[in-house]
């Protein structure tokens, strides 16, 4: 695809005008005009310093770098020093937060890490891999699927409507933030067709905020958990994959829940002993 056509098109989803886009990188107007029409052609830093200003996603980087005939500047990959020592990190935060739930997630939503009190707490309602099995293994969405799933955390989630709203609208600015990704489509009418959708998703909500917490309430026979998230991302990353990953942290929103896993990770280690 054309550079140009890709960057208008970036400028334009980002509600820029080329003025104020000039304001913002010290490019002149009338070059990103030239850009725009195909009648100059960029330098790799003028296209890093016109990504940066619109904060496009570091995958669409490499993207406007190879429209452009440059080859892309952010691995997708890591080599095995880099894994060893980010996966280091990742899983000291996820032995750090037992026994309460932390998981890794990657770019597509699925669960690339976990730690026992996260496998604890599945396993109490159903069995992850089993189920995704059952479903052909998707490649993408994993977490928002098992959700989903009537044979899968559906039926004990009490909130569930309330859930699968948060993961709607979640999925809607990530497509704000990055219109050129062609999976959140899929997902979002996977949503909207679900037969427990509500008719008020049709229409987002732009101007209502997203709310501080979602409390994910989860019951089975007579038992009740109560928890809430929150997301971490690496700070300033300069590779694909890296910004990608969240690590999604689990905290018990009563005494009730803190209790079960408190009271289940020391059954846990004491039957390890």
């Amino acid at each position: 695809m054309r550079f140009g056509y890709v960057l208008k098109e970036w400028r334009q989803h980002r509600r820029l005008s080329q003025l104020a886009l000039s304001g913002l990188s010290g490019i002149s107007q009338r070059h990103i005009s030239f850009l725009e029409n195909g009648r100059a052609q960029p330098s790799r830093p003028t296209i890093l310093a016109l990504a940066d200003c619109m904060d496009v996603p570091l995958r669409e980087r490499n993207g406007l770098l190879q429209a452009a005939g440059f080859a892309a500047v952010y691995p997708e990959s890591l080599d095995d020093a880099q894994i060893s020592v980010f996966k280091q990190a990742l899983e000291a935060q996820l032995n750090h937060h037992d026994p309460f739930p932390a998981i890794v997630l990657d770019g597509r939503w699925n669960m690339v890490m976990a730690n026992a009190g996260a496998l604890r707490f599945f396993a109490e309602f159903v069995d992850p891999v089993a189920w995704l099995s059952d479903i052909g293994n998707p490649e993408s969405f994993q977490v928002a699927r098992l959700v989903l799933h009537d044979n899968g955390l559906a039926p004990y989630i009490a909130n569930w409507t309330e859930l699968v709203a948060s993961f709607l609208q979640r999925a809607r600015r990530d497509l704000l933030a990055n219109p050129a990704n062609q999976e959140l489509p899929v997902l979002i009418e996977e949503i909207l067709s679900h037969p427990r959708a509500s008719k008020r998703w049709q229409a987002p909500q732009w101007r209502s905020p997203p709310a501080p917490a979602i409390t994910l309430k989860m019951q089975k026979d007579g038992l009740t958990l109560s928890l809430f998230t929150m997301l971490a991302h690496f700070g300033a990353p300069q590779n694909v994959s890296l910004e990608e990953l969240a690590l999604e942290s689990f905290y018990p929103a009563d005494a009730q829940t803190r209790d079960w896993f408190e009271a289940v990770n020391a059954g846990s280690s004491n039957t390890a002993h």
